[in-house]
């Protein structure tokens, strides 16, 4: 069943559908639920981001390439969907980065000029300040995931510093399901408020305990945001991004 939320759509910029790759879908099976379950709830777009850590196995590029090549082509011939579905990583921020990205070892959005970047949920204001600075004079623009699990950007001047050095937000749809006291909601809608939200993902690693968008995670965006500011975070900016519109 279709949301209805946007003219065109909705873009889920942050997933893990891919199978085998990383701690999100674990077979075919597994994906083809996924996207299946997002595309009943209006999902026409994704953005493949397995997980890439400096520690231990790092993924090959071009197995996440011919992955999401697959996962579309599948879902086309084993659904009937005609889900979109660009490459990525959700890669984790630390000291050598910036050469992995050099040397192609990481992989930016759909061969973008952007990144998709978590850090540590103990992340300082100073690390996430250095790295931000870092990017700032490099070729490619930092995006933050899921920005809400940084408490250390709570402080408003905090984050506005950030900001100003260039850096993209993205947050988690589920997290607008949270109860009207929790801190976390409360600060997230400050930012949707600011408009200081650029995109907007599931996260979803499962189709049950981490999953994908739903009528229910998005009810919030529908009910809270206006059209222009709607169709632009679930849609216009992460399409615009991933297709090289400038």
């Amino acid at each position: 069943m279709s949301t209805g939320i946007t003219s065109q759509g909705i873009l889920d910029f942050h997933s893990h559908i891919l199978p085998g790759i990383d701690d999100g879908s674990r077979n075919w099976d597994m994906t083809m639920e996924m996207l299946q379950l997002s595309w009943d709830a209006g999902v026409r777009a994704m953005v493949a981001t397995p997980h890439f850590l400096p520690w231990g196995h790092r993924l090959r590029k071009e197995k996440v390439l011919a992955l999401t090549a697959e996962a579309q082509e599948r879902a086309q011939r084993d659904l009937g969907i005609d889900m979109k579905i660009y490459p990525g990583e959700e890669l984790y921020y630390h000291s050598g980065l910036l050469q992995d990205l050099e040397e192609g070892r990481a992989l930016t959005l759909a061969g973008s000029r952007y990144v998709l970047v978590e850090f540590s949920e103990q992340a300082s204001f100073r690390e996430i300040h250095t790295a931000a600075a870092s990017f700032r004079r490099s070729p490619w623009t930092l995006i933050i995931a899921h920005v809400e699990r940084f408490e250390s950007l709570y402080r408003e001047q905090d984050l506005q510093e950030i900001l100003d050095m260039g850096a993209l937000l993205q947050s988690n749809a589920e997290e607008m399901e949270r109860g009207f006291l929790d801190r976390r909601k409360r600060w997230l809608k400050k930012r949707y408020d600011a408009r200081q939200i650029t995109f907007v993902g599931s996260d979803t690693h499962d189709p049950v305990k981490r999953p994908p968008l739903s009528d229910r995670s998005l009810r919030w965006f529908r009910d809270h945001l206006d059209a222009s500011y709607r169709e632009a975070l679930l849609w216009d900016n992460a399409v615009r991004l991933l297709e090289q519109r400038e």
